[in-house]
This record gives C-alpha cells, sequence and structure tokens, in this order.
C-alpha cells in the first residue's frame, strides 16, 4: 500500500496537456484514464476526479487527468471542441500512458463522467484491448446526435453556425455548429456493445439524463459489470453538498470497483 505520490503537470501534445500522478514506493503498473464532462476540466465539477486520482494513487493505481482541447478550463465559456477531438485526445492520452515506465498496459482502466463517459465507451469499443475496467458516472445512452441536438441552443447553432446559453449556477456557454455535427452516428449504447471489460456504471436518480439501466447494464459483454443508482443525487452526484454523502460514495463505489477489477 503505498502512501505517497508525485503528481506531475504533462504535455501530451503541443495542445493537450494534463496531470500525471504515480505511487510512490512500491508499483504494480495499473493506472487510469480520467475523462471529464462537457466544458469541464481535468479536476471536474467540486474537484471530485482529482480527489480520486489522489485517493487511488494512495492505494498503489496511478492515473492521468487531461484536459480536452477547446475546453479543459472550467471557466471557459466559448467551446471549440467536437466529438472527434474528444475521441482523438483520449486516443493521444492512453498512447502517453502506455509509454510511461512501469505501467502495465493490460491493467489500465477509464472513469468518465457525462459526456466523458460517452468518450470512454466510444474510444473503448474501438480499442476493445486498451481498457480492463471502466467506470461512467451519470452517463448518456442511446443515439448521441438525436439527444445532443434536441435542444433549441442546439437547433440554432446547427441553422446560424454558434448559438449561446445561459446555464443557471453555473455558466454562459457558446457552442459551434461542428460540435453538434460531430455527434452524427454516435450510438453510445452499440458502442457499449462492443466493449468487453468490466463495466460500472454509477448515476443519481435524479439526474436529468434518463435512462433505462437494466437495460444499459446489459449492453456490455464482459464481466463483471454493475450499476448503482444513488437515491436523490443529481447530475453532479451534489459536490457542493458534501453532507449528501453523495459524492464520499461515488468516490468510494469508484475506487472499490477499481481495486477489484484492475
Amino acid at each position: 500500500m503505498s502512501t505517497k505520490f508525485e503528481e506531475s503537470m504533462v504535455s501530451i501534445s503541443a495542445e493537450l496537456h494534463g496531470a500525471w500522478v504515480q505511487p510512490g514506493g512500491a508499483w504494480d503498473g495499473r493506472a487510469v484514464l480520467f475523462l471529464h464532462g462537457f466544458a469541464d476540466d481535468m479536476d471536474s465539477v467540486g474537484k471530485l476526479t482529482k480527489r480520486l486520482a489522489w485517493a487511488l494513487a494512495e492505494q498503489g493505481i496511478a492515473s492521468l487527468r487531461i484536459n480536452f482541447r477547446g475546453e479543459g478550463d472550467y471557466e471557459r465559456t466559448d467551446i471549440d471542441s467536437t466529438f472527434d477531438t474528444r475521441t482523438a485526445d483520449t486516443e493521444q492520452a492512453y498512447g502517453f500512458i502506455a509509454r510511461q515506465p512501469g505501467v502495465a498496459v493490460g491493467r489500465v482502466g477509464a472513469v468518465g463522467w457525462s459526456l466523458g463517459a460517452t468518450t470512454a465507451i466510444v474510444v473503448g469499443a474501438a480499442h476493445p484491448e486498451w481498457f480492463r475496467t471502466m467506470v461512467v458516472w451519470a452517463s448518456p445512452t442511446g443515439d448521441q446526435w438525436a439527444a445532443m441536438t434536441a435542444s433549441e441552443t442546439a437547433q440554432r447553432a446547427l441553422r446560424e453556425g454558434q448559438a449561446t446559453q445561459e446555464w443557471p449556477h453555473w455558466k454562459t456557454i457558446t457552442t459551434k455548429r461542428a460540435f453538434y455535427e460531430s455527434f452524427r452516428g454516435v450510438d453510445v449504447d452499440a458502442s457499449l456493445a462492443r466493449y468487453p471489460g468490466a463495466f460500472l456504471s454509477l448515476r443519481g436518480s435524479l439526474d436529468h439524463f434518463t435512462a433505462n439501466e437494466s437495460d444499459f447494464l446489459n449492453r456490455p459483454s464482459g464481466l463483471p459489470r454493475e450499476s448503482v443508482i444513488l437515491g436523490g443525487a443529481s447530475h453532479i452526484f451534489n459536490v457542493f453538498e458534501p453532507e449528501t454523502g453523495h459524492p464520499a460514495r461515488v468516490l468510494g463505489l469508484t475506487s472499490d470497483w477499481l481495486q477489484r477489477t484492475l
């Protein structure tokens, strides 16, 4: 059991940056790639991902958190990413992990939150040998072209080239036509059916993403696969309300799963 770790800011490419966290002392090569949600950053809302990365390092698991190009800044309001840039960044990030001395390439996992979950699932399907295990927090399901273009903001961006929307209690965000167009043909359920590894889905019962969780859980072919619905939890697991216990439970469930399956 490692009790110390080192975090280093790293450049994966000229525009893709992140944080590599490596356990101190003896390390068996296990590593996790974290993929953040839309318009967020590598630490994620409430720094929940950073907290998990540090906790895992203390348990002997390394990790890489990345800032997706065109997003990757919690304060950024003008979004220039597409789903294609997200998947390309994820592929580069995996390559970075695989090149690190000491990494056991057969023991790499992925954790994705919201759009980061979609990204993890699609990349995991395209490269079925990469991720031994996967944890998704508040994952979308089904046809993402239909889901992502359903809003009035998306329709305005498709018509006019871009659109701005105020998200209460968060920020005002401008998205572009190319962002929405990039979701054509992206189907989370179909991709999940091609992912062969261990799979854990965590979702709050009050998440604005609705899902048939039992159907979702039956999509992947690998074992083990489990789902936990946190009663009363939101899409962001009430990270700013620690007294609910939801953030701590997400961290604990994810950590325990990775220890068991990675």
